[in-house]
């Protein structure tokens, strides 16, 4: 039977929660399912439409400037020593000869130089005079062989170098004074009087004087004109302006020169990394795959390729009619960042826009217009927010119906659970009452028989079996008592019917009530009552009912004692009636379910007592009803005590 009853608990249990739970479980992850593929379509095809305004906003820009930076190289005709771009995003304009770049500072070149400097006229006396210079230590014929060279310059470069010889040999001379006024002459040449290197004579000039500490006013006046007007510099023309300007820095104590020399060095040295990197591109142009016009009717589609990590965009172009290709390098991160547009991005949002690293990526790629350049959103996507209040909507929508439904499965387990115990505790109920029907019924029936016999006992025992049959005769009519009154109970149809009572005398009647059946079972009963307990107001025979059930239970439950007090007495405004009986005590655990209807103390020594479970739920009824309540306390192997605690003034 228990079996059976699990078996009907397990499968109400998954009818009542899992099934239905399982459903909605099923059905809410599947339309979540299908919002979020919804979500993620729409976010996709926004994404590709933002991908696709922001390739061409990009594009505009960026051709734009390569049409202003063309426009402004071809009206220009001293761009080979003027770099001024149009734009401040511009890095590089280069053009490119037979498939080379050349760089700005290029233009024009040295070429010439060396062809110069080889005129018979002109270098025989600068041989003769470094012979003398170099091997003979014969200063005063290499004055006079530079002096020769000077008098026979045609040309700038000529006159620089055959003055800067001039001045060495003097100053090697002992001529300082001499030495210091050539070298000071040798700053006045313009900076296109410049060595096979690519390097302005006057620079030179201007390091000797630095040596022998002469004119650093001079010197810097001059690295100011070589800085005026140039956007590009030579990287080794670069590297020598910074060189004298360390040393400008750290041997002029004169405050204003020292400041304008700070100044300029960190203009060079913020200058130089762009010269390095324009050094680069030149090296690795070949592979960058750009395609440029090679017919002034030919324009190929626009090609931005990133370089040195994504810093730079180079492309190249011409105006039509011109056949002479240029390449531009523009700084991606000033044209990019101009993107931050939230017209541009799905939904308001904003992304970046930045190479892709190692050939992989986390974002999508512009296109073959912008090769290595990739889209990167921030966050979710354009639902993002919208997709999240709806997940929280659906989410909060699912466990409230979750709850919902674990609410009424576990109130639907819990009334199952009731009824079951309720029904084995009727049984067990019928099968105590039962017993206890059979047992004093049998003893009427046997003294009965006994006493109808024609055997005629003596009187003594004649008594003593009358005495019986009253006895269980009364055990029987308190048993139906306490039956009905349940009944009445659960019907809410008791009715108290209160008057003036003395306690005491309830006490008395209650205990001779159980005078034969405490002597029977060997008890002995210990009343005390408290002289000054005015009468109160109760229904005598329900407080009387109360007192015969804590004293049988008492009785049942002694054990091996054969003591039980009754005492009443007063506290705190109450009438208290205790009965105390020895046995063997109840765990502090039980306590509070000894008044729930047809329970008992599951342990081993109540199974073999007589009950029904009803007692204490009557006596705290009735407690109740009038006002009071039933209170025990009890401790293992020592016994238990249960108290009926009734109001004086309340009730009176």
């Amino acid at each position: 039977m228990p079996l059976q009853r699990r078996r009907r608990e397990i499968v109400l249990f998954l009818i009542a929660l899992i099934l239905p739970s399982a459903v909605l479980v099923g059905l809410g992850l599947r339309m979540i399912a299908q919002e979020r593929e919804l979500a993620e379509t729409r976010v996709a095809d926004e994404w590709l439409s933002a991908v696709g305004r922001i390739r061409q906003e990009i594009l505009n820009r960026l051709e734009g400037i390569k049409l202003q930076e063309l426009r402004a190289d071809a009206s220009d005709d001293e761009y080979a020593t003027a770099y001024s771009y149009v734009n401040p995003e511009v890095r590089l304009v280069a053009s490119v000869d037979d498939g080379r770049l050349v760089l700005p500072w290029e233009v024009g070149g040295t070429t010439g130089v060396r062809r110069l400097l080889a005129e018979s006229g002109f270098a025989s006396w600068i041989r003769q005079g470094e012979r003398a210079e170099f091997r003979r230590d014969d200063y005063r014929t290499a004055i006079e062989s530079y002096a020769r060279a000077l008098e026979r310059g045609r040309f700038p470069v000529q006159s620089g170098y055959a003055r800067l010889s001039l001045a060495r040999a003097l100053a090697g001379a002992g001529r300082e004074q001499d030495a210091w006024s050539h070298y000071r002459q040798a700053l006045s040449p313009p900076s296109t009087v410049r060595d096979e290197q690519g390097i302005p004579l006057a620079l030179y000039a201007a390091a000797s004087l630095l040596a022998a500490r002469q004119g650093p006013g001079l010197v810097l006046d001059r690295i100011e004109s070589e800085l005026a007007g140039h956007d590009w510099l030579a990287p080794s023309r670069a590297y020598m302006i910074r060189d004298l300007l360390d040393t400008l820095v750290a041997t002029v104590s004169e405050l204003s020169v020292l400041s304008r020399a700070v100044e300029l060095q960190s203009l060079v040295v913020a200058d130089l990394p762009r010269a390095e990197l324009a050094l680069t591109l030149q090296r690795d142009f070949s592979r960058l795959g750009l395609r440029y016009p090679m017919f002034w009717d030919e324009t190929p589609e626009p090609r931005w390729i990133p370089f040195n990590d994504g810093g730079w965009l180079v492309s190249s172009g011409s105006l039509s009619g011109t056949t002479s290709p240029r390449v531009l390098a523009v700084d991606a991160d000033a044209v990019l960042v101009q993107l931050q547009d939230t017209t541009l991005w799905p939904g308001g949002q904003i992304g970046q826009v930045r190479a892709r690293a190692g050939g992989e990526g986390r974002g999508l790629l512009l296109g073959a217009s912008l090769p290595g350049l990739e889209v990167v959103f921030q966050g979710s996507g354009a639902d993002g927010g919208v997709w999240g209040v709806q997940r929280s909507l659906y989410g909060i929508a699912l466990l409230l119906v979750l709850s919902i439904t674990f609410f009424g499965a576990f109130l639907v387990w819990r009334d199952v659970r009731r009824e079951l115990r309720l029904a084995d505790l009727r049984s067990q109920f019928v099968a105590s009452v039962s017993h206890e029907l059979k047992t004093p019924l049998t003893s009427i029936r046997m003294f009965a028989e006994t006493l109808l016999a024609r055997e005629s006992p003596d009187p003594q025992t004649r008594a003593d079996y009358l005495g019986t049959i009253v006895g269980e005769s009364e055990r029987l009519t308190r048993l139906l008592n306490n039956v009905l009154n349940l009944s009445k109970i659960e019907q809410d149809r008791m009715i108290y019917r209160r008057r003036p009572t003395s306690l005491a005398d309830v006490a008395d009647r209650a205990a001779r009530a159980l005078e034969y059946l405490l002597e029977q079972s060997g008890f002995t009963l210990n009343v005390t009552s408290h002289d000054e307990i005015p009468p109160i107001s109760v229904d005598p025979d329900a407080v009387e009912q109360a007192i015969l059930n804590l004293l049988t239970n008492a009785m049942k439950y002694s054990g091996d004692s054969r003591e039980i007090d009754l005492r009443l007495g007063l506290d705190d405004g109450h009438a208290v009636i205790e009965v105390t009986d020895r046995g063997q005590g109840i765990a502090p655990h039980e306590l509070g379910r000894l008044t729930e209807k047809f329970y008992r103390v599951p342990t081993p020594e109540n199974e073999s007592v007589p009950g029904t479970g009803l007692g204490l739920t009557l006596v705290e009824h009735m407690a109740k009803a009038h006002g009071g309540d039933l209170r025990a306390r009890s401790v293992i192997g020592e016994g238990s005590t249960f108290e009926i605690r009734l109001p004086l003034e309340a009730e009176r």
